[in-house]
C-alpha cells in the first residue's frame, strides 16, 4: 500500500539513473585518459556515428535530439578536433559527420572503458543474484516493442 507521502521509484527512473551513472563514469575515465574536453552531452554523437560517417539529420534522429541541438554538439566536437564534415562519396550534396583520427582514438578508448564499466555492473547484478544478460533482455523488449531491436 502506498500513500501520498511515499515517493514512487519507477523502472524508467532507475534506467535513467543507471545510464547517467554509467556515462558519468565513462566521462571520468576518459578525462583520466587525457580526453578532458568531452562531456556527457557529447556522448550521443559518439554513440550514434557510423564508421564511414553519418548525416547530421540521422545522428539527430538516432539520438532523439533536434537537428539544431545535434548541430551544436557536432560543431563543438569539430572545433575540438574529434569530428569533421565531408561530402558523401555517393552524393556531394550530403555532408557526413565523420570521426577524425583523434575521434577514432577517443572512440576506441571509450569502447574499452565501456566494456570495463559494463563488466563491473554485470558483476554487481550477479552478486545480487540476478543471472541474466541485461543487454539481451533490453534488446528483446525493444524488438517486441517496435520489431527492430534498435
Amino acid at each position: 500500500m502506498t500513500d501520498d507521502q511515499t515517493r514512487v521509484v519507477t523502472l524508467i527512473a532507475l534506467f535513467r539513473q543507471t545510464a547517467r551513472e554509467m556515462v558519468d563514469e565513462l566521462v571520468e575515465r576518459l578525462r583520466a585518459a587525457g580526453y578532458d574536453d568531452t562531456t556527457a552531452a557529447h556522448h550521443p554523437v559518439f554513440e550514434n556515428i557510423d564508421p564511414a560517417g553519418t548525416p547530421l539529420t540521422v545522428l539527430a534522429a538516432r539520438a532523439g535530439l533536434t537537428h539544431q541541438s545535434m548541430g551544436e554538439l557536432v560543431r563543438t566536437l569539430e572545433q575540438r578536433g574529434y569530428v569533421e564534415r565531408r561530402p558523401a562519396a555517393t552524393d556531394a550534396r550530403v555532408r557526413l559527420v565523420r570521426l577524425t583520427r583523434k575521434g577514432r582514438q577517443a572512440a576506441r578508448r571509450a569502447l574499452e572503458e565501456i566494456a570495463a564499466i559494463e563488466a563491473s555492473w554485470l558483476e554487481r547484478y550477479r552478486e545480487a543474484g540476478f543471472d541474466v544478460d541485461p543487454r539481451a533482455l533490453l534488446a528483446a523488449g525493444l524488438v517486441e516493442r517496435d520489431g527492430s531491436g534498435s
